[in-house]
Formats: C-alpha cells, sequence, structure tokens
C-alpha cells in the first residue's frame, strides 16, 4: 500500500523537518519498504538519504548491503563512488546527513568508513592542477573525509576504542600518518594553553611542584615518583626484603599506593581501584589537584605472568580500558619481580631476561603512542625486588 504512494522529496522533506513523531515514524517505515529490495530500485537515491537520517543504523545496514555485491571502480563510476557522492556530499541538496548526530555511533561511524575506504579508494583519487570543476568522485572523496573527520572528533570510551580499532586496521594503514598528524596538532595545543592559577602558583611556591595541568606533566609527575621508588629500594630502610614476599597484587598495590600518596605534595592524590566508566578497575590512579587529570598504574606481579600476557595488557588493558577518558591519557604498566626467571619472547618465543623484557614492553608502549599521535603517554616501569647482594653470612670469606 505504501509503495503505491507517490512521494515528492520536497514533501518528505517538510514531513521530516516539520511533521509529528507519527510523521516520522511513517516516512521511515515508507524508506524501509521503499528499499526492501536494494538499492536497484527507483528513487532510492531518496529514500536511502531519508533512512539514513531517521535511523542512522538501518540505513547503514541498507548501504552495506547493497554495495556488498559491487566492485570499487576507478574514477567515479563504481555504485560506491556514486552513493558515496549522493550521500554525505551536502552540496547536492535534499535531506541531509548529519555525521555528528548522536545516532552516529563510534562503531557505526567506523563501519561507514570501512565501506567509504573500499569503495572510494585513495589509490585512485583524482589529481587535479590548478581551477576545477568537482566532479562525482571529488564529491565522493569529500564524502569520504568527512565520515573520517567525524569519527576522528568522537569522544568519550566508546570513541576511544573505536580509534584504537581503527589504528590497528590494516584497511587505514595508509592514513595513519595523516590520523597521527591531526592528534599530535592537538596534543600540541593543549600544551600550549597550560596556565597555572593563583592556587596552582601557591602549591608550587609552597611545595616546589605545581600540580599537572596537561598529560605530558601527568606522565612526567608519575615517572619522577616511580623513579623515588626505585631510589627507596637503594636505601638501608629499603621495603626490598619485604615486598618480595609479596604474592597478592592488591597487598603489593596498597604499599605502593601508600608510598606514593606520601610523597604527593599536594600536586595529586592516589586512588586504590577506581572505577571507570564502563565499570572496569585499574588498580592505581592519579588525580591533579588543578584541572580534572588523571594518570593511571596497572600493576602486575611479573613472577606469575607470562611475556604474551604482559605485552598484550598495555594495549588491551591499560589503554583500552583504562585510559579511554579525556581527561586520562598518561598511563604505566608497573611489573615487579622477586626472582630469577625468564620470559618468552611476545614475538620471537626467545627466552629472554626482566631486563631484555622491559626493553621489548617499552617498545610496544612507544609504539602505541606513536601510533595515536601522542594523545597518549605510555611506558612500563619495572621494580627488581630481587636481592642486591649476598647477606654477610652467605658472602665468600
Amino acid at each position: 500500500m505504501l509503495n503505491q504512494i507517490p512521494f515528492q522529496s520536497h514533501d518528505i522533506e517538510i514531513l521530516i523537518k516539520c511533521g509529528t513523531d507519527d510523521d516520522r515514524r511513517f516516512i521511515e517505515t515508507t524508506a524501509r519498504q521503499r528499499l526492501a529490495d536494494g538499492l536497484g530500485v527507483p528513487s532510492a537515491n531518496v529514500w536511502l538519504p531519508v533512512l539514513l537520517h531517521l535511523n542512522a543504523v538501518a540505513g547503514a545496514e541498507t548501504l552495506e548491503k547493497g554495495l556488498k555485491e559491487c566492485q570499487a571502480s576507478r574514477m567515479g563510476a563504481g555504485a560506491g563512488v556514486q552513493w558515496f557522492a549522493k550521500l554525505f556530499d551536502h552540496d547536492h541538496g535534499g535531506i541531509g546527513v548529519n555525521l555528528r548526530a548522536p545516532e552516529f555511533t563510534p562503531p557505526l561511524l567506523l563501519r561507514l568508513l570501512r565501506l567509504a575506504y573500499q569503495h572510494v579508494r585513495t589509490g585512485d583519487d583524482a589529481q587535479h592542477e590548478g581551477s576545477y570543476s568537482p566532479a562525482m568522485r571529488d564529491n565522493a572523496e569529500r564524502s569520504r573525509n568527512a565520515v573520517l573527520s567525524a569519527l576522528l572528533s568522537t569522544s568519550g570510551p566508546e570513541g576511544w576504542v573505536i580509534k584504537l580499532e581503527m589504528a590497528a586496521d590494516p584497511l587505514f594503514e595508509h592514513i595513519k600518518d595523516r590520523a597521527i598528524a591531526l592528534a599530535e596538532e592537538s596534543a600540541a595545543e593543549e600544551a600550549d594553553m597550560a596556565v597555572l592559577t593563583e592556587a596552582e602558583f601557591a602549591i608550587l611556591d609552597k611545595t616546589g611542584e605545581a600540580p599537572p595541568t596537561t598529560r605530558e606533566a601527568m606522565f612526567a609527575l608519575m615517572r619522577d615518583r616511580l623513579d623515588d621508588i626505585d631510589d627507596l629500594l637503594l636505601r638501608d630502610i629499603s621495603p626490598r626484603q619485604l615486598w618480595a614476599t609479596i604474592t597478592d597484587e592488591h597487598l603489593m598495590r596498597r604499599e605502593l599506593a601508600r608510598v606514593l600518596n606520601d610523597a604527593r605534595k599536594q600536586s595529586y592524590t592516589i586512588e586504590q581501584e577506581s572505577v571507570t566508566a564502563d565499570e572496569k578497575e585499574t588498580d592505581i590512579r592519579f588525580r591533579s589537584t588543578g584541572p580534572n587529570l588523571q594518570g593511571v598504574i596497572e600493576l602486575k606481579l611479573g613472577d606469575g605472568r607470562s611475556g604474551t600476557d604482559l605485552f598484550n595488557t598495555i594495549r588491551d588493558q591499560l589503554l583500552t580500558k583504562y585510559m579511554a577518558a579525556e581527561e586520562c591519557r598518561a598511563g604505566c604498566l608497573l611489573v615487579t619481580i622477586a626472582r630469577d626467571r625468564e620470559w618468552e619472547h611476545p614475538k620471537t618465543g626467545k627466552r629472554i631476561g626482566f631486563e631484555a623484557l622491559m626493553i621489548v614492553l617499552n617498545e610496544q608502549a612507544d609504539q602505541l603512542s606513536k601510533e595515536l599521535g601522542g594523545t597518549v603517554k605510555l611506558m612500563v616501569k619495572g621494580l627488581d625486588l630481587r636481592p642486591r647482594l649476598k647477606t654477610e653470612k652467605g658472602r665468600v670469606p
């Protein structure tokens, strides 16, 4: 019945913008029915933008299904190029598709981006010299870039996870440098904007240390405090022997949190087992006493962990789960060892010692930070609790 109603594009636009919720539901139902047989039906170019506007998920699924059997075509004749030029190039008029609308969630934007890079391939992009009149291929490229921009602009835990997934996808290897450049530019702007408040200057004057105001400052503070623990382990009052007996990560976390809390100098506070937005618990969290800024430490007792487990923890646990919030982009994997042992290299399988393992893990941390354009600061720290010297009784005379 609905398929027999002669809709005009202008009428649909009016109903969507000025009609009631019932009108919009009616239009959505009509769009679904008109597109039930695929993108080859008459007026699909009217109904697909409508469906994307009213139900982003249903519209994306329809586009995916319609392009599934289509081959990417060079220089503008392919169905994928034609559809992307029509859907997300706002200069063509008609029903607009707002990629920044809440309905276009980060996972949905990644689906659209994969589709765009499969059908509007960068290797086939048009090359122009001087002035030119944009053709369909140019419009499709602009639409592809609009989807990329929308995805890179997402925030929050879900946006963070999706951007990590995008960075690891070989399909986007050729645009990684561009994404990294944009992220680095954003990080530089943040650093330039760092200004101490009067209260923060007062803390600086009193303690000689100001609360961190950027991710770089938080990262430096965390590194400094962990280096102080190295120094503590060399002193006569060293807790090395006591800590070496701890086999429960919760107990070790308490000991480390106590030491870090004692050294806070009004610059930060320490929380244990803080719960993130998606109900994940991290071990130790620094909170700046200045702006809303955090750093996170994930603790692992290395004696009972494989090299692969520690390697994967950096991305899968520390980065993905615990550093998703915009204000928490400084992190450390802290690994303790209390006995002599070796690990299998996470990539080669070769047996390696603790020092070599720390090098491998820090290389992974540096690589992940680089892939994300410096928007995160990551490190791996090893605490060696093995006895440094033999006791008097055990010395060779």
